[in-house]
Parts: C-alpha cells; structure tokens; sequence
C-alpha cells in the first residue's frame, strides 16, 4: 500500500531487493554445516544403531538417554565437564583481565608480551598439548626438573587424577587466554579517559577507579569471555585426548570425550549423540544462568 507523500528512493528500492539475497549464502552454510548436523545429532539419539555397520537399525525412543544415565562413566563425565567448566572459568577470565590491564600500559616489553601471548593462542591445540605432554613427563619434563632442583618428590601431573584435570586445565589456559584477553584488551581502550581524569581530580585510588569504573564498564566484555569461556570448556577434547586418553580410569573423560569413546571405540553411535544432546543442554542451561545472573547484577548497579 503507498502512503501519499511518501515514495521511496529507487537506489533504495534496489538496497532493499538485493539485500535479502546477500544473507542466503551465510544463510545456507549456516543451515548446512550447524543446523543440519544438529539436526541429525538429535535424531540419532532416538534410534538404534548395528554396532558393525553403524547402520540405523529402527526409532528406539529414550533408550539411549536411560543407559547413559545409568552409566557411572556418562556420571562421572558429566560432573568432571562441570569441574572443567569451574576451573576454566576460575582461572582464564581473571587470568586474561588481569593480562589485558597490564598490556593496556604502556611498558617496555609489552608488544613483545602481546606477540607471545598471541602466539599461543595461533599455535594448534594438538601441538600445544604434545608440548605440554613433555613438560609434565615424570623423568625428562620442566617441571619435575625444577621440583628435584628443589629438593621435592617427583609429582604424577597426569597419572593422577586430580592433577591431571589441573594439568589440563593449565595447559588449556595458557592456550587460549589471548582471545578473552583480547575481548578486554578492547574493552579497556572503549572507555573514556575523562571518566579516570575526573575521578582522579575527586581523588579516587586505583582501586577504586577500577571498582567503580573499570569494572562496569567492561562488564560487556566479561560477559563475551564467560559465554567463550564455558563453551570452550564443554567442547575440551584435544588435550585430554593427547595428554591422559580420558585416564587414569576415567578421572579426566568428559561429556565431550564420552560422546567419542562412545562413538569411535564402543560403536554406540545412539548413545554418543544422546550424550551430545545433555552436553548441549547443559550449555545452554549453564549460558542462560549465566546471563540471567549477570543482567540480574546489571539491573541491581
């Protein structure tokens, strides 16, 4: 219907026309390469499978979720993805706001940190876990170098359990603190520097400017690192693939890990996809308490 008085603009008109069929591209390898497989992984979960062929062997309702969740392994792999997802979060998002504070300033030797630390993060996790492999060796490792340098015992990073999950979860972090640092990185340069002039005029210290100030102000940004941060804690598999294989006896394996073993070594296609299924749901539970908590603190400042 034309309103009178109102015409719009052929060069317009034509914006208008074309603009739709740009997005058709990102559009359709989206709906082929994320939503389709997911799609599938859904539907696997409900069927059965020949475990020689990996042929669908008819509809099997929620068997495959009642034996995973009977399974002590599914178990104890869903509360060691939890851990992963704590210790992630607990020691990357301070890590890389702290790193991202101290990069702001200008300090010698800081485009030197920023490459190194940039290096990292560009180096592929498969290379990064070999070379921490050798690090945590008992016998020709760093560390264990240093520990007997000092007099200590010789300690077991990853064929003990509760070590090796630090292990991994240090290793991970030094992997990919330079992406949330980054997101910081940014966030510190988008604020205003007449916001610090002026707190300093009223006399405000450092650690006020940063709680008052700083904080807020890049509350954005650690929204960002948490979201990155817990999925690359649900999706973490390389490193515990390289450096433990999910031992010692399945102290390490988490839902990601779980859904492999299951699809590759045990030949439960229906049982690895039903587990993929609870990972993604707990994702999304854990994002969206995530973000309920976070908007709650927003409304509350």
């Amino acid at each position: 219907m034309r309103i009178p008085g109102f015409s719009v603009n052929p060069t317009r008109r034509g914006e208008l026309a074309i603009g739709p069929l740009m997005v058709i591209p990102a559009a359709a390898g989206l709906g082929v390469f994320w939503i389709w497989p997911l799609i599938v992984a859904i539907m696997n979960s409900f069927r059965g499978f020949n475990p020689f062929t990996h042929r669908p062997t008819g509809w099997a309702g929620f068997a495959n979720y009642q034996q995973i969740l009977a399974d002590p392994a599914f178990q104890s792999a869903f509360w060691i993805s939890l851990v992963y997802m704590v210790l992630m979060i607990v020691v990357i998002v301070p890590l890389a706001l702290v790193l991202a504070i101290l990069l702001d300033k200008r300090m010698p030797g800081t485009v030197l940190a920023r490459a190194a630390i940039l290096a990292a993060l560009a180096s592929s996790e498969a290379v990064a876990a070999l070379m921490w492999n050798q690090l945590y060796q008992p016998s020709s490792g760093l560390f264990d170098a240093i520990f007997r340098a000092l007099g200590m015992p010789t300690q077991p990073f990853l064929t003990d359990g509760n070590l090796a999950i630090v292990a991994i979860v240090i290793m991970t972090a030094w992997k990919d603190v330079g992406l949330p640092m980054l997101i910081f990185l940014g966030g510190l340069q988008a604020i205003p520097p007449h916001l610090f002039e002026a707190a300093s005029m009223d006399g405000a210290n450092r650690w006020r400017k940063f709680w008052r100030i700083t904080l807020p102000l890049m509350r954005p940004s650690i929204v960002l690192s948490l979201f990155m941060t817990t999925i690359a804690a649900a999706r973490l598999f390389t490193p515990i693939q390289i450096l433990t294989s999910g031992g010692p006896n399945g102290q390490t394996s988490n839902l990601a890990y779980f859904s492999y073993a299951q699809a590759f070594l045990f030949n439960s296609p229906g049982q690895a996809a039903a587990s993929v299924v609870v990972m993604l749901l707990m994702l999304v539970v854990i994002t969206v308490i995530q973000g309920l908590a976070l908007r709650g603190k927003r409304g509350a400042s």
